[in-house]
């Protein structure tokens, strides 16, 4: 006998396989041929019918009872996680137990496969910092309890049609209620058997728990159904209804298929149609009940799984994936705002815009509007203005935009609601949670290209409202568009959106206000103890010495409260324009050039840096500046140029003869004051003095250096200024001397400074910037470079570029770069134009603004 009952087992084992095709495919046959007859008997066109009456409401209290239904299930795991931590897994936060337990039972509850997707979901979850082959043996053990609240209900149901309800057509049933009641006692004296090994960690308070949470599981779906139903008014009572869902929920949960899905709906659709309800009627209910118990919830764990999992890729990917959807959504919620302003403000000006084009009849559906043509021209530019904000990324603009979007999305859904309307406002809510880190700038600062863009735009719609004035109540658009509408609004509605129109404005410009205002400063003003300290640490630069002139502001790194370096800068528009390498601690430039770039760029600036040299502008490039060539700055080799040979030349021979005597200052007398500024009057003929990149007379600057003066018969008829700069190298800045003096005068002053500097021990002069020169000269250089280089060869009309070459040439050694950076993503035509702005700012009579950004003597 034992012989015969192991060799029919092992019969069975070898064919398993086998004998579960052909269980499942007796199934899904019978599933197919009952589908098969049920559709013939009804008419789809009832169904989707039926499905269209249910008010908003009701769809709403659905889907919050199918949330609902499913919360009993995460008691699973609350017994899961206590087991486990009996046997050494570290507790777990509360926040990460939720989130596991909805995940992995709202993916098991529709994609079950038997309980393997939940074990390893769950072993995914808890098996961190603990064995995860344990983790999966406890949720097995798990898994053998999930039936008993069935069975607890089949027991119930039993009793109920037997002895309840005795006229109930379900008797017939008795069989499956009947041997369904036995799992649950089968179950727990198998546990009690084994109490003492393999479930002693669940004995008993972990059994109770399991058996709560069973119950908890198939109650809920039970009530899911049932309110269901009650919310479609399908006339019925629901407690004559509920053996039946009993019984195919436990005939279709034996059939192993995840949900009962098939079996279940077919068994209803049958027993429901035995209790008078029509069968489009069933099918509506099973659809709305596989909907919002088992597909909605599946939603959820699948987008909270995703996010779950979008976060571990994301960190071993360095943040890369979040930032590349941060930005994407930032792009798609400018977009929309952009969007909601301009629609807004058209439909403020024009009453029939879907008469114009295709186009606005498919946009006009997903955008706001009031019906109220102030409040919509008010809420449009509001829009507008805070569109420009956020695609700046400016914080206080962020809140505000929520608001607006929450007052347009729900005025505009409580009037008009459809599925496409509600998942556009979905998405774009979506964007903005996605994007809320995008938002991190203290004050709004418009940029020149930003003003170029809106002030189209705002042209573009000032233009239509305008043109909509001239024609109101003059013509129909049957003139344009077939005598079907009328295009313009007439002169009273015209008249009051224009007065709409100017709070519009006045609210916008106070909205900029508002998102422009911070405290906050970038950099301070000039400190001349602290400017010089730094100087005598770590010596100057060859536009230290420019940056004591007034108007610069400046911004000082510091290490362990102690000053390491420092920028010198001005402000135009968006830009803060850095004037040459900054000054301090050469180990610091690094650390000192980030911390200058994300303080500028919280506070709505792009730095950019002019005259810097090579090694500077390398690293700039590094941290992410483009850059382009601006000149070459002469520099002379005191320690092996042959100075005595100037001395001896015919002009400066012929200018001592002529009675011409150089006189060299460290500190300028006070009587020279007035015969220097005379001069430096008459040099610039009328003109203002250049702003920025370059000296300029100033009497506290001038008397900040060393001064050489030239006289002739006691009268002084020019002077120069000296630059320091480094310790080994000088220069010099203001080169002034009589219009009616001779040229050579220049070279005269210039030779001699020379050699006060080989005096004084420098090893270097510099005789600056050369504009322009050795710029974009081949075939490989930048295409800026190349236009530079084409207005230096046939640029002389108002500049001469070669010829400030030439005259330096003679007295150079060797040339070095300088540079002009700029970060990436800004305009380099715009960041020119800012950077000419600037230096032209104080000018009065000058005849080019190129001249002042590039003309260094």
């Amino acid at each position: 006998m034992k012989n015969k009952r192991y060799l029919m087992l092992q019969w069975i084992k070898e064919h398993s396989l086998i004998l579960k095709l052909i269980f499942f495919g007796s199934v899904l046959v019978f599933v197919a041929n009952q589908v098969a007859n049920i559709a013939n008997g009804m008419s789809w066109q009832d169904i989707w019918q039926r499905m269209g009456q249910q008010s908003h409401m009701t769809i709403l209290l659905m889907i919050l009872a199918g949330l609902l239904g499913v919360t009993p299930m995460l008691l699973y795991d609350w017994v899961t996680i206590r087991v486990l931590e009996k046997q050494g897994k570290p507790k777990m936060e509360r926040k990460e137990f939720l989130l596991a337990a909805w995940v992995t039972n709202t993916i098991n509850n529709l994609a079950g496969f038997g309980g393997v997707v939940g074990a390893s979901l769950r072993a995914s979850f808890y098996g961190k910092q603990t064995n995860r082959k344990m983790v999966l043996v406890t949720v097995s053990k798990v898994a053998l309890f999930m039936l008993t609240g069935l069975s607890v209900w089949s027991f119930l149901t039993f009793i109920d049609v037997f002895f309840i309800q005795s006229e109930s057509i379900f008797r017939s049933y008795w069989i499956w209620l009947f041997g369904g009641s036995f799992l649950a006692p089968v179950i727990f004296f198998f546990a009690y058997l084994k109490r003492k090994t393999l479930f002693s960690e669940f004995y008993p308070k972990g059994l109770l728990g399991l058996l709560l949470a069973s119950f908890g599981q198939w109650t809920g779906a039970l009530a899911v159904f049932l309110t269901i139903g009650k919310l479609m008014r399908i006339d019925i009572s629901m407690f004559s209804i509920y053996p039946m869902f009993m019984i195919a929920t436990l005939i279709g949960m034996l059939t192993m298929v995840p949900g009962g899905m098939g079996t279940f709906d077919v068994l209803m659709i049958l027993g429901m149609s035995q209790l008078s309800v029509r069968q489009d009627v069933a099918v509506v209910w099973l659809l709305y009940y596989r909907l919002f118990y088992y597909v909605l919830p599946f939603l959820t764990g699948l987008l909270l799984f995703i996010t779950h999992t979008g976060v571990k890729i994301n960190r071993f990917l360095d943040n890369i994936p979040r930032l590349f959807f941060q930005k994407v959504a930032h792009i798609v919620l400018v977009s929309a705002v952009y969007f909601a302003g301009i629609m807004m403000v058209l439909l403020s000006t024009i009453t029939n815009l879907s008469a114009i084009s295709r186009l606005f009849q498919v946009l006009l559906p997903f955008s706001f509007n009031f019906l109220d043509q102030t409040l919509n021209l008010l809420v449009g530019f509001l829009l507008l203005g805070l569109a420009r904000a956020l695609s700046v990324k400016v914080k206080k603009a962020f809140l505000p935009t929520i608001a607006l979007l929450a007052f347009g999305i729900l005025n505009t859904i409580t009037r008009t609601l459809s599925w496409q309307l509600l998942l556009v406002y979905v998405l774009i809510l979506l964007a903005v949670w996605l994007s809320r880190k995008e938002f991190y700038r203290t004050k709004f600062v418009y940029s020149w290209g930003a003003i170029l863009f809106d002030a189209s735009l705002f042209g573009f719609l000032f233009i239509v409202y305008a043109i909509a004035g001239y024609h109101s109540g003059r013509f129909l658009v049957g003139r344009i568009t077939g005598n079907h509408f009328i295009l313009f609004p007439s002169d009273d509605v015209w008249f009051s959106g224009l007065v709409g129109l100017g709070i519009s404005l006045l609210a916008l410009v106070a909205l900029y206000q508002y998102l422009a205002e911070d405290t906050t400063t970038l950099g301070i003003e000039y400190e001349k103890e602290r400017f010089d300290r730094l100087l005598e640490t770590y010596g100057g630069t060859a536009t230290s010495h420019q940056l004591r002139l007034p108007g610069y502001s400046y911004f000082y790194y510091q290490k362990g409260d102690h000053d390491q370096v420092v920028f010198g800068y001005q402000i135009k528009g968006n830009k803060c324009f850095v004037l040459g390498d900054p000054i301090g601690n050469p180990k610091m430039m690094r650390a000192a050039t980030n911390q200058f770039m994300k303080r500028a760029d919280c506070l709505g600036y792009q730095l950019a840096f002019y005259k810097i040299s090579e090694s500077y502008v390398v690293m700039l490039h590094e941290l992410g500046f483009h850059f382009t060539k601006v000149g070459e700055a002469g520099i002379v080799d005191l320690a092996t140029e042959d100075l005595s040979r100037l001395s001896q030349q015919l002009e400066y021979q012929r200018l001592m003869k002529e009675g011409y005597h150089f006189t060299w200052y460290d500190q300028l007398p006070e009587e020279l004051h007035q015969a220097v500024n005379e001069i430096s009057q008459k040099w610039l003929h009328g003109a203002r003095e250049k702003y920025f990149s370059v000296g300029r007379f100033d009497e506290s600057y001038v008397l900040s250096s060393g001064v050489g003066i030239v006289r002739k018969d006691q009268k002084v008829v020019g002077f120069i200024t000296a630059q320091p700069m480094t310790k080994e190298q000088a220069g010099y800045d203001l080169l002034r001397i009589l219009p009616e003096e001779p040229e050579e005068l220049a070279d005269y002053l210039l030779a001699n400074l020379f050699i006060v500097y080989e005096k004084m021990g420098y090893l270097e002069a510099n005789l600056g910037l050369a504009p322009l020169a050795n710029v974009g000269e081949t075939d490989f250089s930048f295409f800026q470079e190349k236009v530079m280089h084409i207005v230096y060869n046939y640029g002389n009309f108002f500049y001469s570029f070669q010829s400030a070459y030439e005259k330096k040439l003679k007295y150079v050694d060797h040339w070095e770069g300088r540079y002009f950076a700029y970060r990436k993503g800004s305009n380099f035509g715009f960041a020119t134009m800012q950077l000419l702005s600037l230096i032209g700012k104080e000018k009065g009579n000058v005849p080019s603004l190129a001249e002042e950004v590039l003309t260094e003597l």
